[in-house]
């Protein structure tokens, strides 16, 4: 066990994200991090990979996952398994009367999302998922929305690049990415959900009509499995508002780190960007002004880091973090959308 604060933290998996989750959470007082532990049937690799993330950690591997998931022993399950166990892990979590955190997606359709709202709902406990919502530069540019700087917003333009110089280090193997058995598609699945949250968070409006192209421009491991690497995807949302998304996994992106994430508002009397990688708000005015303001450190990591914190402040007095899994089906809507327009050829529907 690493940390004596009074929240009891569990590692369901430890194959993705896991190391730098537990990073974070060691450092915090709130913070005991019990161990982790995974189902007994996975194959050898990823037993073998969260063994060796535990150490890395210096907190216990339990081989036994129901010895983990007690109320007894944890308070909040975090789970880092593969994309495709996401859904039945963070389930078998929540039956067992745990909060929980899943990595993010919550599953690989909307059918595995809603399966997890039904089992939090029923359970009574809070479940979440890591998404990108507390970045710095993101909250400074929906307060400038919501203070009126740009009138009403009317195009919202995002790009969600990851660089492939950074895959063999950001990615603990390439193939929980671009493996569809365990990644449950490409980059749509992979990143086009914090396009949907930005939009979400942004303009608190529901995604309507989705019309997506992908394609695997760059070869490599994604063309071998046969997943996109890139996407564009043209969004239609309440009111008549209007948003474009690339998401991608390409040779070098413009940033300095791993992804970088830009977001541009055309609003009826303004226009304003931001950008995670280099952290700042440009504010462009009706009159002419143009205004940056700066925000420290790495959006990515702060971004994460807040979200986490976040959770922290509210699951002692059981409130639900500003993020909930009722959120994440709403995004797995649009990448299930995305997937079928691409295939089909046409424009998606999207219900709430």
């Amino acid at each position: 066990m690493t940390g004596t604060g009074s929240i009891r933290v569990g590692f369901v998996s430890g194959v993705r994200h896991a190391g730098s989750y537990a990073d974070l959470l060691r450092s915090d007082p709130r913070v005991s991090v019990v161990g982790a532990s995974d189902e007994s049937s996975v194959p050898d690799w990823i037993r073998e990979d969260g063994i060796a993330m535990a150490k890395a950690a210096d907190i216990e591997w339990i081989d036994e996952l129901g010895e983990l998931l007690d109320p007894e022993r944890i308070d909040l399950a975090i789970i880092c398994s593969e994309p495709t166990r996401h859904a039945r892990l963070a389930i078998a979590a929540l039956d067992a009367g745990l909060d929980v955190l899943v990595d993010k997606p919550v599953g690989v359709d909307e059918a595995e999302a809603a399966a997890v709202a039904e089992a939090a709902r029923s359970n009574g406990r809070i479940c979440t998922v890591v998404n990108r919502t507390h970045s710095p530069a993101l909250r400074r540019l929906r307060r400038w929305i919501d203070a009126g700087s740009l009138g009403l917003p009317r195009h919202v333009d995002i790009e969600f690049l990851a660089s492939g110089t950074h895959f063999a280090t950001s990615v603990e193997r390439p193939e929980l990415v671009v493996d569809p058995a365990l990644s449950g598609g490409g980059e749509v699945v992979n990143f086009a959900g914090y396009a949907a949250d930005y939009l979400r968070y942004l303009t608190g409006l529901d995604i309507t009509e989705v019309y997506a192209e992908t394609s695997t421009l760059y070869g490599g491991a994604h063309q071998q499995f046969g997943v996109e690497d890139t996407a564009l995807i043209s969004l239609a949302l309440e009111y008549g508002v209007t948003a474009t998304v690339t998401v991608g996994r390409i040779p070098a992106a413009p940033g300095f780190g791993a992804n970088t994430a830009t977001v541009r508002v055309l609003g009826s009397h303004g226009y304003a960007s931001s950008d995670d990688d280099k952290p700042a708000v440009t504010h462009f005015a009706a009159s002419g002004d143009v205004t940056a303001s700066p925000i420290g450190g790495f959006g990515s990591d702060n971004a994460v880091s807040s979200f986490l914190s976040h959770v922290l402040d509210r699951l002692p007095t059981r409130t639900e973090p500003d993020y909930t899994v009722a959120d994440a089906r709403a995004s797995m809507r649009v990448i299930d959308a995305a997937y079928l327009s691409a295939s089909s050829g046409q424009p998606v529907s999207v219900s709430p």
